[in-house]
């Protein structure tokens, strides 16, 4: 080779490394480590979803502290996660004292990584029947599934900004919010998946990933769902329901490092349903 380019090469190769921050890749094969050292508040964590999705985490190496109303439910579904797992009521009804329940689940294992937001509540006249719904019913879908969702993860943002985390964000929102928006439920996820959108973009420049899940029609027990039941479905063009464990997986994935190039997405696990399949 010629001493001119060869030295010219050498230059170019020793600046790059000066004005460059080089990032090596990782590739991460074991999913049994994929959130190992990782701490996670999901709201709703005693729920079919949100337990589904606490459970992931801890098999996947994470610690978790899951959030809802019932203690008696909390603390059985927290026995069945084992020493991994710690619960905090909370109820996204009142968000009065949300900066101690925050500080209460930080406390669990000193630090929080991720933040699910789970919680989630409807009314089977307000899905049905335009026309009857009331303002009760419908404040109260906004309050826990839209307001909820945006103070605790506005809390959760300042402590990750704060203490310099490069957290994730996740929301789960549901199919129906892709489709029109007659009741406030649909409207609440609607918005969350707004909001979803607008989190990624603000937070983003802190480090901090943003992003949403949409299930289907999913079998858990909030649809009267158990064990051995058939989960065939009209619900859908696959003509099954969806199981929690298969949002629970992509859960995992998107809160991970494996998830960190994905932003403000909303990921439609529902057969087809608020994307093409619109009732």
């Amino acid at each position: 080779m010629n001493a001119k380019i060869l030295k010219h090469a050498v230059t170019s190769f020793f600046s790059a490394m000066k004005t460059k921050n080089i990032v090596p890749i990782e590739h991460i094969v074991d999913s049994t480590k994929l959130l190992e050292n990782k701490v996670a508040l999901i709201t709703g964590g005693s729920g079919g979803i949100g337990f589904s999705i606490a459970k992931s985490f801890v098999e996947s190496g994470a610690k978790v502290i899951i959030t809802a109303t019932d203690v008696e439910k909390l603390k059985l579904c927290t026995e069945k996660l084992g020493d991994s797992a710690r619960w905090v009521q909370l109820d996204l009804r009142n968000l009065s004292n949300l900066d101690e329940k925050v500080r209460t689940a930080i406390e669990c294992f000193g630090k929080i990584d991720i933040l699910v937001n789970s919680a989630g509540v409807h009314s089977v006249k307000s899905m049905t029947d335009y026309f009857n719904t009331t303002q009760e019913e419908f404040d109260n879908i906004m309050q826990v599934n839209l307001k909820g969702t945006y103070f605790i993860s506005q809390k959760i943002a300042e402590y990750f900004v704060k203490n310099k985390v490069k957290g994730h964000i996740l929301n789960i929102s549901s199919s129906t919010g892709g489709e029109p928006g007659w009741s406030a439920y649909r409207l609440s996820k609607h918005a969350i998946e707004n909001l979803t959108l607008g989190l990624a973009q603000k937070l983003s420049v802190y480090g901090i990933v943003v992003n949403c899940i949409a299930p289907g029609s999913t079998a858990t027990n909030l649809l009267s769902y158990k064990d051995g039941d058939s989960i065939a479905t009209t619900d859908n063009v696959i003509g099954r329901m969806v199981m929690p464990d298969e949002i629970a997986s992509y859960a995992k994935i998107l809160v991970s490092d494996l998830g960190n190039m994905v932003l403000g997405e909303t990921i439609y696990i529902s057969g087809g349903r608020g994307k093409f399949d619109i009732r």
